[in-house]
């Protein structure tokens, strides 16, 4: 479904590769693709919006267009007034309806001095809680007594999946839960090729990730090295971060002879999934855990630990499998499984394909756009609504 007549939209995200910017990115190509005119704000040049797509303009509050892994959470009082006076001047000039921001760190306060500075004249409001500013900045007592009043002052509050939802009413005492808008993927841009593996190399599994601690990576390198030991098979890994030297000292041999490939920080990972066979996870917290998502729109099934919202996505022997947190030795047996049984690598890559369709843009896109209507105050009969289609 699409919402006819055009809304005038600003997004306000980090400028790294994590998921919350990948997911404002994403929704900033869509909603313009749909007939929007959407407005991107970032410190720097989000990844992906380098050369903008027709109804989308990015707002930059410096010129350094760098890519990083690393989660901007560290503002100055300066820094923080003067990403609030370029959104508000976006808002005045371009005459926005709507201000998004993702991810509660700091745009939570940033939209909170935005609203105060124009008063009457603001456009309506919403936030979209993506992971750690829940899970893990949201725990620290300065930073939830701060979030609390910003986020009860919005016009409606999302996050990516139940559980999520459940953890920030109660980190954050909302009074209603968040609504939950799971992420998407985009069927053009993340394609299958032929699955099971293909006859002729070993089997590759990957890992997608910036390598922070909450990723738990070294306790993937020890997964992964109980199954380089114990069948022919290969790992990439994609990304970098501040555990990758502990990581790559777990893997020294696999290595050193060429089973471990280290393919660093990629943009292109749609280029990338498709040739592999199975996706490792084994984060400590997932709110949603978009590569998944993306690796699964791939052909390609997800390993992952049953923690936050993976089990929403990820069902356990139809979709990918699971194991419990913690348990390595169990999550290189069900890998091992799942290397040496062609049936079931059949029937977890159909049943990855037909979950990851089920949360394609044109499924999860228009509940953003009635969000936006709702927010606005409009009624069901102001808006025409129109199918359409992948």
């Amino acid at each position: 479904m699409s919402l006819r007549g055009g809304l005038r939209v600003g997004l306000l995200c980090h400028r790294g590769v994590g998921g919350s910017a990948m997911v404002a990115v994403g929704l900033a190509r869509q909603l313009a693709a749909r007939g929007h005119d959407v407005h991107v704000v970032a410190r720097s040049t989000p990844p992906g919006l380098e050369t903008p797509p027709p109804g989308v303009r990015v707002h930059r509050l410096t010129a350094t267009d760098d890519v990083t892994t690393r989660l901007d959470v560290d503002w100055t009082t300066a820094e923080l007034h003067g990403l609030a006076e370029l959104v508000a001047s976006v808002v005045q000039r371009e005459r926005l309806q709507v201000l998004h921001f993702h991810y509660a760190v700091p745009f939570a306060w940033v939209v909170q001095d935005v609203v105060r500075r124009l008063g009457e004249d603001r456009p309506a409001v919403v936030g979209t809680l993506h992971g750690t500013d829940v899970s893990v900045l949201g725990r620290r007592p300065a930073v939830r007594r701060r979030l609390e009043p910003a986020l009860a002052a919005l016009d409606a509050v999302t996050t990516v999946s139940d559980h999520h939802a459940a953890l920030a009413t109660r980190i954050f005492r909302l009074p209603e839960p968040p609504d939950v808008i799971p992420n998407f993927v985009d069927l053009d841009r993340f394609r299958t090729v032929a699955h099971p593996p293909a006859h002729g190399r070993a089997p590759r599994l990957v890992h997608v990730s910036n390598f922070r601690q909450v990723k738990r990576p070294e306790s993937m390198a020890r997964i992964a090295g109980r199954v380089l030991a114990a069948a022919p098979s290969e790992l990439w890994l994609v990304g970098t971060g501040e555990r990758m030297p502990a990581v790559e000292s777990i893997l020294e041999d696999p290595i050193a002879d060429g089973r471990v490939r280290l393919l660093g920080v990629r943009l292109d990972v749609e280029n990338l999934l498709p040739h592999t066979d199975l996706l490792l996870v084994s984060s400590r917290m997932e709110s949603f855990c978009l590569v998944a998502l993306e690796a699964m729109a791939s052909g390609v099934p997800v390993v992952a630990p049953r923690v936050g919202g993976l089990p929403e996505l990820v069902e356990h022997g139809i979709s990918g499998l699971l194991f419990e947190p913690g348990d390595e030795e169990g999550a290189a047996r069900l890998v091992l499984v799942y290397l040496a049984d062609p049936a079931l690598q059949r029937r977890l890559s159909a049943g990855a394909l037909t979950r990851a369709r089920s949360l394609s843009t044109a499924a999860v896109i228009p509940r953003y756009e009635r969000l936006y209507a709702d927010v606005l105050g409009r009624t069901r009969d102001d808006l025409t609504l129109a199918a359409a289609g992948e």
